[in-house]
């Protein structure tokens, strides 16, 4: 009987141990990872731009911005908030913000080819052809990693089609089809 009272009491110390060891790391040992944190927001105002919550997907813009203004990303989708609400001139500054930052933040001092063609979409729907084209071709040739070359090649297409520049459209396809063949086809269907 003596040892069931001894061994209830000492699963109950045990326990308490436990629960205050759980809790005994101090609040500033918590990491915080901004990164982390900007990245999570930014993927929630996209899926709010999505379904057009334009106010939900605005909040999270400005939260990732709160934990990090220094990163071109925010700014790379305030650009893009801006410019689906219709705010043109807040999304052209807001796209050279982003520009800035990407450049500033960039090994080799180049802004990310990312952002420049989506700058570069953003000036063709504004029909500033000549300006789109240099962001889409010096998005082409950056020295940054970019695996989304298909996807200015193919913005290229669609601004020259617009634009109703044969030429340029043609060698934009023409280069497509060397990194995706099935893409370019597509694209080839779509603007006929």
């Amino acid at each position: 009987m003596a040892f069931a009272k001894f061994f209830k009491n000492l699963t109950a110390c045990m326990a308490v141990l436990w629960l205050v060891g759980c809790t005994s790391k101090p609040l500033e040992q918590v990491e915080f990872n901004r990164s982390e944190a900007v990245t999570a927001r930014i993927k929630l105002a996209l899926a709010y731009l999505e379904q057009n919550d334009f106010p939900k997907a605005k909040q999270n813009i400005d939260k990732a911005l709160e934990h990090d203004n220094q990163d071109y990303l925010p700014y790379s989708v305030l650009a893009y908030y801006y410019q689906q609400i219709g705010e043109n001139t807040k999304a052209q500054e807001t796209f050279k913000t982003a520009i800035s930052l990407s450049e500033k933040l960039s090994e080799t001092k180049q802004p990310r080819p990312d952002v420049l063609n989506n700058y570069g979409a953003f000036l063709c729907k504004q029909s500033e052809f000549n300006n789109a084209y240099q962001q889409f071709e010096q998005a082409l040739q950056s020295q940054e990693l970019y695996y989304n070359q298909a996807d200015t090649l193919e913005n290229i297409a669609l601004c020259a089609h617009q634009q109703q520049n044969q030429t340029k459209q043609n060698d934009a396809v023409a280069q497509l089809e060397k990194l995706e063949p099935k893409r370019a086809n597509n694209l080839k269907l779509l603007l006929k």
